[in-house]
């Protein structure tokens, strides 16, 4: 189920999902930059204000809606909280309406293929979320079916090799399947390609953070995450990140810097992550007790245990983050 989830996800939970090559109007060019330079500094009034003018300006263009839906998107998984589905699908539904004319041109064939598969790949991720696997899978296929027609129609068309490469990296962990054929190295290198296009830069390297990460390549996913993190020093999504690596490769000074600034930030932002907090507390506690300072200890997970009133409200399982907390005061006290 973990393997499945990551195939129909991991290219999802980003920050936001990139426009078809670069766009001709310098206006909606310059809209994207602004809106994923705000999506990615955490500011997401002024980035749905960015991207609703992107909107105005071409409301016959699908990027805008697709921009809007990846910052609601991004958004929810920065705050934790509950989605509004409603209006997320109504862009996508957006997106593929203004997609499809754009197939019967060759000239803007590969961009409709694009639209639509990413606007699969959202599909496939709330179905996920929703616990649909089933519809979660066909949209994920159908996702990765669209852009693979995308680059057979432009080879070129850089944005389609970041969702579609890591399609095929986690599509590979089923190659044990017949018929399923292993193209992680291929997902890999498409991702790597796409990193130097300026929509694509943010993706890609959350993407290869995580896939170097799940390959023991700490130290190539760690290079990805301090870059990123040198020019979006606060961003949630990188820190936690950063936290991963550091924590798998066993580098407990880095790790436990880096649950300290997620921490802190996650404190410091306009919408708590109670889910986030949570995680947080249950590894500084940890990190308390492997240096026998049960006090400190104490006070993160009795901190973790008043979230209490918080269950139900927020993305991650936080009744079980707070069962693990009761049964380690249980141990200390």
């Amino acid at each position: 189920m973990n393997i499945l989830r990551s195939l129909i996800s991991v290219c999802l939970l980003v920050p936001v999902i990139a426009s078809a090559q670069l766009l001709e109007d310098p206006r909606l060019h310059a809209l994207v930059m602004q809106g994923i330079d705000h999506t990615l500094s955490q500011e997401y009034p002024a980035a749905e204000r960015t991207f609703q003018s992107m909107i105005e300006t071409a409301p016959q263009h699908p990027a805008g809606y697709l921009y809007l839906a990846g910052m609601l998107q991004a958004k929810n998984t920065d705050h934790g909280g509950l989605f509004d589905e409603k209006r997320y699908d109504s862009l996508l539904n957006i997106v593929e309406l203004r997609a499809k004319p754009l197939l019967a041109v060759p000239s803007t064939s590969a961009h409709g293929y694009f639209y639509i598969g990413s606007a699969e790949a959202f599909r496939s991720y709330t179905r996920s979320e929703n616990g649909s696997i089933a519809s979660s899978v066909y949209f994920g296929l159908s996702a990765g079916n669209s852009l693979e027609k995308c680059l057979e129609t432009d080879p070129t068309f850089t944005e389609a090799k970041n969702i579609l490469g890591a399609f095929y990296y986690w599509r590979s962990k089923l190659a044990w399947i017949p018929f399923v054929p292993d193209k992680s190295e291929e997902g890999i290198r498409l991702i790597q390609e796409s990193y130097s296009h300026p929509y694509e830069k943010h993706l890609a390297s959350h993407n290869l953070m995580v896939i170097f990460t799940e390959e023991k390549r700490y130290a190539d996913a760690e290079r990805y995450g301090l870059a990123m993190l040198k020019e979006y020093p606060e961003n949630r999504l990188f820190l936690w990140n950063m936290m991963g690596v550091y924590e798998k490769w066993g580098k407990k000074k880095e790790w436990i810097d880096h649950v300290r600034r997620l921490l802190t930030s996650t404190m410091e932002a306009s919408v708590t992550n109670r889910y986030t907090e949570a995680v947080c507390r249950i590894k500084l506690a940890q990190h308390a007790l492997a240096n026998n300072d049960r006090t400190a200890a104490a006070a993160e997970l009795q901190k973790v245990v008043a979230l209490k009133k918080y269950i139900g409200t927020t993305k991650g399982d936080l009744r079980k983050k707070i069962s693990q907390a009761e049964d380690l005061l249980d141990t200390i006290e």
